[in-house]
């Protein structure tokens, strides 16, 4: 079994618990700050990222700048050149 820890994007607190659904995802609430959100999958977040590090390379921005602004190490944006 895959656990997951997730951590409040306000205060850090591991301190997080299931509190309601919308939108067909569960929304989670912290129970140190009450901050209340839905958390995205980390594939969402890595197909934004890598769709930004292929615009970027349309623009012809070096790979260090793409690395730089992305997140992205460079070995991978080369990879994605060939």
């Amino acid at each position: 079994m895959v656990m997951t820890i997730h951590y409040c994007a306000k205060c850090g607190s591991a301190e997080i618990c299931r509190n309601s659904h919308s939108g067909g995802h569960a929304c989670y609430q912290c129970k140190t700050c009450g901050y209340h959100a839905r958390f995205v999958p980390a594939a969402v977040a890595k197909a934004a990222q890598c769709a930004q590090v292929e615009a970027l390379l349309v623009e012809r921005n070096s790979q260090r700048s793409i690395a730089r602004v992305t997140g992205v190490a460079q070995m991978t944006i080369a990879k994605r050149l060939k």
